[in-house]
């Protein structure tokens, strides 16, 4: 029973791990992304990022 317990908070702990390391990547590579994207295809360089009061990271 106690094998079975220690298996099953392996299981969780390594779902976990991966789901959080999706979610680690995705949410970088959005943050990376949106301003170039919004930049290009959304505005098409009519405004500075000055202009939009943005921050280029």
């Amino acid at each position: 029973m106690v094998d079975q317990v220690f298996a099953l908070m392996g299981w969780i702990v390594g779902f976990g791990t991966i789901i959080g390391g999706v979610i680690t990547a995705t949410a970088r590579f959005v943050s990376k992304d949106s301003t170039a994207y919004d930049m290009i295809f959304l505005w098409d360089n009519r405004y500075t990022l000055e202009e939009l009061e943005l921050e280029l990271k």
